[in-house]
Protein backbone atom coordinates (compact mmCIF):
# COMPACT_ATOMS: atom_id res chain seq x y z
CA UNK A 1 0.00 0.00 0.00
CA UNK A 2 1.30 3.45 -0.82
CA UNK A 3 0.51 6.24 1.57
CA UNK A 4 0.53 9.80 0.38
CA UNK A 5 1.43 12.89 2.31
CA UNK A 6 4.19 13.82 4.68
CA UNK A 7 4.32 12.84 8.32
CA UNK A 8 4.62 15.87 10.62
CA UNK A 9 7.79 14.51 12.21
CA UNK A 10 8.73 17.73 14.00
CA UNK A 11 5.31 17.90 15.65
CA UNK A 12 5.39 14.20 16.53
CA UNK A 13 8.79 14.59 18.18
CA UNK A 14 7.65 17.69 20.07
CA UNK A 15 4.67 15.65 21.35
CA UNK A 16 7.01 12.93 22.61
CA UNK A 17 6.19 10.34 19.94
CA UNK A 18 8.93 7.79 19.28
CA UNK A 19 9.35 8.33 15.54
CA UNK A 20 11.30 5.67 13.66
CA UNK A 21 12.20 4.83 10.09
CA UNK A 22 11.86 1.57 8.23
CA UNK A 23 11.25 -0.12 4.92
CA UNK A 24 8.74 -2.80 4.11
CA UNK A 25 9.81 -3.92 0.70
CA UNK A 26 10.63 -2.69 -2.75
CA UNK A 27 7.08 -2.98 -4.13
CA UNK A 28 5.61 -0.50 -1.66
CA UNK A 29 8.18 2.25 -1.42
CA UNK A 30 10.34 1.42 -4.43
CA UNK A 31 13.45 0.99 -2.27
CA UNK A 32 14.68 -1.14 0.59
CA UNK A 33 17.35 1.21 1.81
CA UNK A 34 17.56 2.70 5.29
CA UNK A 35 20.26 4.95 3.86
CA UNK A 36 17.71 6.46 1.47
CA UNK A 37 15.02 6.60 4.16
CA UNK A 38 17.27 8.73 6.41
CA UNK A 39 18.07 11.11 3.58
CA UNK A 40 14.44 11.45 2.47
CA UNK A 41 13.05 11.84 6.00
CA UNK A 42 15.29 14.82 6.56
CA UNK A 43 14.80 16.50 3.20
CA UNK A 44 11.04 15.98 3.02
CA UNK A 45 10.58 17.56 6.43
CA UNK A 46 12.67 20.57 5.45
CA UNK A 47 10.39 21.04 2.44
CA UNK A 48 7.28 20.45 4.55
CA UNK A 49 8.43 23.10 7.05
CA UNK A 50 9.03 25.58 4.23
CA UNK A 51 5.57 24.89 2.82
CA UNK A 52 3.86 25.32 6.21
CA UNK A 53 5.79 28.23 7.69
CA UNK A 54 7.13 29.94 4.59
CA UNK A 55 10.61 29.98 6.12
CA UNK A 56 13.55 27.66 5.74
CA UNK A 57 14.82 25.78 8.75
CA UNK A 58 17.81 23.58 7.93
CA UNK A 59 17.61 21.85 11.29
CA UNK A 60 13.84 21.26 11.51
CA UNK A 61 14.74 17.56 11.92
CA UNK A 62 18.50 17.53 12.64
CA UNK A 63 20.80 14.81 11.31
CA UNK A 64 21.29 13.47 14.86
CA UNK A 65 17.53 13.03 15.21
CA UNK A 66 17.24 11.27 11.86
CA UNK A 67 20.06 8.87 12.80
CA UNK A 68 18.32 8.19 16.10
CA UNK A 69 15.06 7.51 14.23
CA UNK A 70 16.90 4.88 12.16
CA UNK A 71 18.64 3.21 15.10
CA UNK A 72 17.56 3.51 18.74
CA UNK A 73 14.02 4.70 17.96
CA UNK A 74 13.55 1.85 15.51
CA UNK A 75 14.43 -0.61 18.26
CA UNK A 76 12.07 1.13 20.70
CA UNK A 77 9.23 1.07 18.19
CA UNK A 78 9.33 -2.73 17.98
CA UNK A 79 10.01 -3.05 21.74
CA UNK A 80 13.48 -4.54 21.20
CA UNK A 81 15.51 -1.64 22.57
CA UNK A 82 16.99 -3.90 25.26
CA UNK A 83 18.43 -6.11 22.48
CA UNK A 84 19.23 -3.89 19.48
CA UNK A 85 19.41 -0.28 18.32
CA UNK A 86 22.76 0.72 19.79
CA UNK A 87 26.19 -0.78 20.33
CA UNK A 88 26.25 -1.69 24.01
CA UNK A 89 27.52 -4.57 26.09
CA UNK A 90 24.80 -7.21 26.29
CA UNK A 91 23.01 -6.17 23.10
CA UNK A 92 23.17 -7.98 19.79
CA UNK A 93 26.03 -6.70 17.69
CA UNK A 94 24.25 -5.23 14.65
CA UNK A 95 26.32 -2.70 12.74
CA UNK A 96 27.59 -1.49 9.42
CA UNK A 97 31.09 -0.40 8.46
CA UNK A 98 31.08 2.61 6.16
CA UNK A 99 33.83 3.77 3.81
CA UNK A 100 33.92 7.53 4.50
CA UNK A 101 36.54 8.26 1.84
CA UNK A 102 34.50 7.89 -1.34
CA UNK A 103 33.52 10.87 -3.44
CA UNK A 104 30.00 10.92 -1.95
CA UNK A 105 31.23 11.31 1.62
CA UNK A 106 33.96 13.95 1.44
CA UNK A 107 34.68 16.36 2.98
CA UNK A 108 34.09 14.91 6.44
CA UNK A 109 33.18 18.03 8.39
CA UNK A 110 30.38 16.42 10.39
CA UNK A 111 30.29 12.63 10.45
CA UNK A 112 26.63 12.35 11.50
CA UNK A 113 25.51 14.78 8.79
CA UNK A 114 27.62 12.84 6.31
CA UNK A 115 25.85 9.60 7.28
CA UNK A 116 22.41 11.16 6.83
CA UNK A 117 22.97 13.42 3.81
CA UNK A 118 25.93 12.00 1.90
CA UNK A 119 26.11 8.27 2.47
CA UNK A 120 24.95 5.93 -0.28
CA UNK A 121 24.41 2.19 0.02
CA UNK A 122 27.61 1.60 -1.92
CA UNK A 123 29.53 3.22 0.96
CA UNK A 124 28.62 0.26 3.17
CA UNK A 125 31.54 -2.16 3.16
CA UNK A 126 30.53 -4.65 5.86
CA UNK A 127 27.34 -5.62 7.68
CA UNK A 128 27.19 -7.48 10.98
CA UNK A 129 23.97 -8.96 12.33
CA UNK A 130 23.87 -10.50 15.81
CA UNK A 131 27.66 -10.65 15.91
CA UNK A 132 28.06 -12.40 12.55
CA UNK A 133 29.29 -10.79 9.37
CA UNK A 134 26.59 -11.18 6.75
CA UNK A 135 28.14 -8.90 4.13
CA UNK A 136 31.82 -8.46 3.33
CA UNK A 137 33.27 -6.42 0.48
CA UNK A 138 29.76 -5.58 -0.76
CA UNK A 139 28.85 -9.28 -1.08
CA UNK A 140 26.36 -11.23 1.02
CA UNK A 141 28.21 -14.19 2.56
CA UNK A 142 26.94 -17.78 2.80
CA UNK A 143 24.21 -17.09 0.22
CA UNK A 144 24.14 -17.27 -3.56
CA UNK A 145 22.75 -13.81 -4.33
CA UNK A 146 22.24 -14.50 -8.02
CA UNK A 147 20.25 -17.64 -7.27
CA UNK A 148 18.05 -15.84 -4.74
CA UNK A 149 17.38 -12.92 -7.10
CA UNK A 150 16.40 -15.33 -9.88
CA UNK A 151 14.11 -17.26 -7.51
CA UNK A 152 12.52 -14.03 -6.26
CA UNK A 153 11.86 -12.85 -9.82
CA UNK A 154 10.32 -16.21 -10.74
CA UNK A 155 8.07 -16.26 -7.67
CA UNK A 156 7.04 -12.63 -8.19
CA UNK A 157 5.99 -13.43 -11.76
CA UNK A 158 3.92 -16.37 -10.53
CA UNK A 159 2.27 -14.19 -7.89
CA UNK A 160 1.42 -11.46 -10.39
CA UNK A 161 -0.04 -14.08 -12.74
CA UNK A 162 -2.14 -15.73 -10.00
CA UNK A 163 -3.42 -12.33 -8.87
CA UNK A 164 -4.30 -11.39 -12.47
CA UNK A 165 -2.37 -8.15 -12.18
CA UNK A 166 -1.63 -6.33 -15.42
CA UNK A 167 1.68 -4.54 -15.06
CA UNK A 168 2.78 -1.95 -17.60
CA UNK A 169 5.37 -3.32 -20.00
CA UNK A 170 7.22 -0.11 -20.76
CA UNK A 171 10.70 -1.59 -21.03
CA UNK A 172 10.30 -4.71 -23.14
CA UNK A 173 14.04 -5.37 -23.26
CA UNK A 174 14.30 -5.95 -19.47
Amino acid sequence: MRLLGFAPIKEYLEAGVCVSLGTDGAPSNNRMSMVDEMYLASLINKGREMYISGATNPIVVPAETVLKMATTNGAKTVLWDNEIGSLEVGKKADMIVVNPFSWTMVPLHDRISNLVYCMRTENIELVMCNGKWIMKDHKIVNVNEEEIVQLAMKQASKLVERASINLPNRMKFV
